[in-house]
């Protein structure tokens, strides 16, 4: 019985998860959400340029990208994010949409991390990443590669 009720929550989790529009970053990456009113509005320039510049810092701590519009916007692969994903996104974070920029860090277990209202300089936001025990625990890990690869 209990394996019966394990396997029926686990299922409604990956169903519930997959219904959210980050559902699939769950567990796999820590997601940034770029809310703008436009993408040329100077401080999500400003954010984008931060995190580009820092490509490696990005990559090496599961970071994806999205970049938040009124009426659409920018996936991490760089496809368009949908209107109605748009819409679920301001919904879901509650922001007004053109209301502004607001940065947001989801974690890995699809928890909001860090909010605010201008562009996060890189070394607030690698620091706080490396701070998290999950973050810790995948520093140990690649400690252990390298030390077993030495």
């Amino acid at each position: 019985m209990k394996k019966y009720i394990l396997l029926l929550s686990s299922f409604m989790m990956l169903k519930f998860a997959s219904a959210q529009p980050l559902g699939q970053h769950l567990w796999e990456s820590r997601v940034i959400l770029l809310f703008a009113a436009s993408r040329q509005q100077a401080a999500c320039e400003q954010q984008l340029s931060i995190l580009t510049k820092e490509k490696e810092e990005v990559t090496a701590r599961a970071l994806v990208i999205y970049t938040i519009l009124p009426e659409g916007g920018q996936k991490p692969d760089g496809s368009p994010l949908s209107p109605a994903r748009s819409q679920a996104l301001h919904s879901i974070y509650g922001i007004t949409p053109g209301t502004g920029f607001t940065f947001i860090l989801v974690g890995k277990d699809g928890t909001e991390k860090l909010r605010k209202k201008e562009p996060v300089a890189a070394p607030e936001l690698f620091s706080l990443i490396d701070s998290m025990p999950m973050r810790q625990a995948e520093m140990r890990r690649e400690r252990r590669k390298t030390d077993k690869k030495n």
